[in-house]
């Protein structure tokens, strides 16, 4: 794999480059600005780019945003410390990156081999996954209906539009699986609630959900629904990309979840949730997926589609309202 690092503190780069060659991956090229990245991107694509948010002649944000507009680039956000700038954070995966990443010390092993981790399992989005047929059922039509809602990179933007046109008040459980390690998830949870009046918890473990709530994924391992009905969190399957994982959350509501489900598919790179919407499909469910137009990467919805798992593709300001229309 080929990795491009765009940071304007030689210290942190030389680190990158280290770990990278540790790694077996090649640093195709290296930038102190975000113009100076422009043109180097514009001339060498590489596979993956690691991006200071804390650019000196550009948001680090906008220099994602203007890379997504020509091409759909696996990026990291690289901040000074994104526990404390939770917002550039947002913002930064809204328009296109896939994660972000604290600058880790060179004394520090474990953040050192956590980004090493995180570079190591893009690699999986790459691997093909097997397409199963199609055989679809009817399901049964019952009350409290479970709106399961995945999502990976510009999912924060994505399911803010989604939210603020969700009813409060709602006889249905809305729980969001997006591709988010756990350090942002508290805060992506208080992002979303200073700017819609849906309230978003993060879904505790061993607790039952609730109709008329919305309950977000907020640890490294991957939120189920138990066969009682409760959520759960698991570390199986340990080897999966990204946690947490969407198709394991579609799998477990599928087989555990005993009343009327509806799957939904947003913006996201990979295939993760595909096979799992495709199971809610062939059980006769509603399923969404957001179309390539309004997506930042239209990777998990265009995986969806090719497994001929999608009742309906709309465009990301049209969700909301479809499911509403299909959990009444």
């Amino acid at each position: 794999m080929r990795i491009a690092i765009v940071h304007n503190n030689t210290n942190t780069t030389r680190l990158f480059e280290l770990l990278i060659k540790e790694l077996g991956f090649v640093v195709c090229w290296t930038s102190t600005t975000g113009q100076d990245a422009l043109l180097n991107h514009a001339t060498d694509c590489p596979d993956l780019m690691l991006i200071q948010l804390e650019l000196t002649d550009m948001k680090g944000s906008e220099l994602i945003k203007q890379i997504m507009s020509s091409t759909s680039s696996i990026i990291i956000a690289i901040s000074d410390s994104v526990k404390d700038n939770p917002g550039s954070v947002f913002e930064a995966m809204s328009v296109g990156a896939l994660d972000a990443f604290s600058v880790p010390s060179s004394n520090d092993t474990e953040s050192i081999n956590d980004l090493k981790n995180k570079i190591l399992n893009i690699q999986k989005l790459y691997d093909s996954t097997h397409k199963p047929k199609r055989s679809r059922i009817k399901c049964k039509k019952t009350a409290s209906p479970l709106v399961a809602i995945g999502s990976s990179t510009g999912g924060p933007a994505a399911l803010l539009t989604v939210l603020k046109k969700l009813p409060v008040n709602s006889n249905a459980i809305f729980v969001i699986i997006q591709h988010m390690d756990n350090a942002f998830s508290q805060g992506m949870a208080d992002w979303l609630n200073e700017q819609t009046d849906i309230h978003v918890q993060i879904a505790k473990n061993h607790t039952i959900p609730e109709a008329g709530q919305v309950y977000m994924a907020g640890t490294n391992d991957h939120l189920i629904i138990n066969s009682s009905g409760l959520f759960q969190y698991t570390d199986e399957p340990k080897d999966y990309p990204y946690r947490p994982s969407v198709n394991v959350f579609f799998d477990s509501a599928i087989t555990n979840w005993p009343n009327k489900l509806i799957g939904v598919l947003l913006t996201g790179m990979g295939r993760d949730g595909a096979n799992g919407l495709l199971s809610f499909y062939n059980r006769g469910m509603h399923t969404i997926a957001q179309n390539e137009d309004s997506c930042a990467v239209y990777g998990m919805p265009r995986a969806a589609c090719e497994l001929g798992a999608v009742t309906i593709e709309l465009d990301i300001n049209d969700i909301a309202e479809e499911i509403i229309k299909n959990i009444n």
